[in-house]
């Protein structure tokens, strides 16, 4: 049989004592450590996820103002285009009208000095038919003297028609 002896006993004491004091002072802080590490573990996962979640959205919303930039661009360059091509119709618009409004003024001009200068002509000649007359009466000598004086005149009408240009 078996035979118990007392140090048996108080070995089994002790190993029990020393069993509990290690649970109690050393697997407690121990396991309680351990249990805070990894709930701040968790904490640090949940956050790091939801911070991941936050910047997926802050991405979305980041590419979608991005892509409306890119139509409010389009929309501008568009408004701009439209505008630059009715300044350049209204531009063009008005240099007609006042290519119009020249040369309307430059024709009106060209009929006036057209009309002096035929009234001018007709003083010229009718001063010239008056000189001839003048001197068909002075000389009424003969055919010759006509012959003359016709020839005078048409020299001279040359001469203001080729001036009076």
């Amino acid at each position: 049989m078996l035979k118990l002896n007392i140090n048996l006993v108080f070995t089994i004491i002790n190993l029990l004592v020393f069993y509990w004091l290690m649970k109690k002072f050393l697997f407690g802080p121990v396991m309680e450590i351990m249990d805070k590490r990894k709930k701040m573990i968790e904490d640090g996962l949940a956050e790091a996820r939801s911070k991941q979640e936050e910047a997926l959205g802050l991405k979305k919303q980041y590419e979608e103002a991005l892509a409306d930039a890119g139509v409010q661009s389009e929309q501008i360059v568009a408004r701009a285009k439209e505008n630059a091509k009715a300044e350049y119709d209204r531009i063009v618009k008005d240099a007609d009208v006042r290519a119009g409004q020249i040369i309307n003024k430059a024709q009106e001009n060209i009929e006036l000095e057209k009309e002096k200068t035929i009234r001018d002509l007709k003083n010229q000649v009718a001063e010239l038919a008056m000189e001839a007359a003048m001197k068909v009466t002075e000389d009424k000598d003969s055919a010759q003297n006509d012959r003359k004086l016709y020839e005078q005149f048409l020299e001279k009408a040359g001469d203001a028609d080729e001036t009076g240009r």
